[in-house]
Formats: C-alpha cells, structure tokens, sequence
C-alpha cells in the first residue's frame, strides 16, 4: 500500500492551537490505517516555545514534529507560502497531503494515496478571489503556456465555471522525484518564486499559493484531480446551511464561529479530550480559549 504523509504548518501560537484539534481528529480518523504518517512543521523562532500540551498531543496522535525548511527569498513577506515551503520537505515516497490547520479530518484520507504519480488532487476555490480573466492571461503569458481550456466549477454562491483555481487547504501530491530530479513540491516552489519576483502583476497576495498551483501543473505537466467539496467542505458564511453531511471528509472552519455552530462541533470536542491526557486538560481548555472557543469547564 502507498505510504501517505500528511503534514501541516503549525508555525505561531494559533496554529499551535488550531493543530491540536487537527492532530487529534487526524489520528482518530485513521485509527488502524497502515501507512498513514503525520508531520507537524514550526519554523526555528517558534520551536523553542512549543509547551507541554501540544508536545503531549502530538505524542497521542503520533504527530512528528519538524522544522520547517529555511524559507526563500520572496519578494515580500509571505507567510502562506510555509506551506509550500513545508512541502519542499523530504518525507519519503507516496502521496503527501497539506492541509490548513484550520480543519478538522472525520474520515480517511488515505484513498488520495491511489492517485497515479502524474496527479495533484485539489478541490476548487469558492469564489473567484484572483482575477479577472486577462490576468489570468498575463499569468500564463510569463511562463509561455497557453490558457487552459479546462474549466472547473467553483464551490459557492452561484458556483460559475472558471479557469482551474483551487483553495491550497487541502493539496494532495506525489512525494516521488521525477526524472528532472525534483519533486512536485520542488516545481511549486520554483514557480511561485519565478512568479512572485519576475511577473509585474498587481494583487499576488495572499493568494499567490493558489495562483501558482494551476500555474506549476500546467509547467510540468502534471494532471489536475478535481475534488468535490466533501473533501475540502468550507462552514464558512453559510448560515443555517451548516449540516451534518455524514460523506465530507474535511470540515474547513476559517473561523472558530464557524466551527461551534457545526453539528459535528459537540463531538470532535469530545473525542479530543478522550484523547488529551487529562494532566493536560485544564491547560487545553485555556489554549482552545485563546483561540477564541467556548470551552466549559
């Protein structure tokens, strides 16, 4: 079976917080599933302030704790690009999946390790947050590519057809090197760096990650796999059209308000203090707190 490394950023004191609700729902979720690795990746400032809670959740959940990789040059700050950063990360053969560490896992993902090599799974973006359409155009124009003339369907409101453009929360993509001797993560890396630095093109941020990501795809030819929205299931802005959809596999909460107000909320709380230890919990309550949830006592 092909190994599937999943791995995300927990890079400051709300990750920190965020990626224990992920770490837990990540191990429950694939309790018993071979194969399955998880990376928790903090840049050199913040290692050193990681505490005890999360150095104990990571210990239940099996999550391996990594730095992160120096960051490269970017034209200007950007924090997002950790995450292609992160990916650059040498984590061994099969499918490597970035998540947000805003995001809750209920079911395996372990069926994005089938993917062929050539594949790079992502499900589209909700709304059409970089454009228009000529400059998507000047984008493909500086790498000398032609516009694509697939189409994907984005995932709210009216969910028009559009360029392919897909939310970076949830990437899944091979680990394996291909015969120029790089990575796909290696690809992105050197496409949004090219991108950032050498396209004179307004409104790169904060979106350059999603921009680049189609971009990367069609430089070295790898296959778009369009997800559907369970595997990427955004709760934000959608009022009393928050459900209990028994077949999504990620919930993508953007903010806590979003999460507590999802049926699912009262037992992904739950399931994560069976997992803490209870040495640990009036600690997690404080940071679960900070983080800006209602925590009871």
């Amino acid at each position: 079976m092909t190994d599937t490394h999943i791995f995300f950023v927990a890079d400051g004191a709300r990750l920190d917080w965020q990626s224990w609700l992920l770490a837990a729902s990540l191990a429950q979720a694939h309790a018993g599933q071979p194969g399955v690795h998880l990376y928790a990746y903090a840049g050199a400032d913040w290692l050193p302030q990681i505490g005890p809670v999360t150095r104990a959740i990571y210990s239940e959940t099996g999550v391996e704790l990594r730095p992160l990789p120096q960051a490269p040059e970017w034209a200007k700050p950007y924090p997002h690009g950790n995450k292609i950063v992160a990916a650059t990360d040498r984590r061994g053969d099969g499918r490597g999946i970035f998540l947000d560490t805003d995001m809750i896992c209920l079911k395996p993902l372990t069926a994005l390790a089938a993917l062929p090599d050539t594949h790079v799974a992502a499900a589209p973006e909700g709304r059409p947050t970089w454009g228009p359409d000529d400059r998507w155009q000047r984008a493909y124009d500086h790498f000398r590519l032609p516009l694509p003339e697939a189409r994907v369907r984005l995932l709210r409101g009216k969910r028009p057809e559009h360029l392919p453009y897909f939310n970076a929360g949830l990437i899944a993509m091979p680990e394996e090197v291909g015969p120029d001797g790089k990575r796909f993560a290696n690809h992105w890396l050197e496409t949004a760096l090219d991108f950032d630095h050498r396209c004179a093109i307004a409104q790169k941020r904060p979106w350059l990650d999603q921009i680049t990501l189609p971009l990367t795809m069609a430089r070295f030819g790898y296959t778009a796999h369009v997800l559907d929205e369970t595997w990427n299931h955004s709760l934000s802005h959608r009022g009393d059209s928050i459900v209990d959809t028994p077949d999504v596999h990620i919930l993508h909460y953007h903010r806590c308000m979003f999460l507590e107000a999802a049926p699912q909320w009262p037992g992904i709380l739950s399931r994560f203090f069976d997992l803490v230890p209870k040495a640990h919990h009036a600690a997690a309550r404080d940071g679960l707190r900070e983080l800006g949830l209602t925590v009871g006592l």
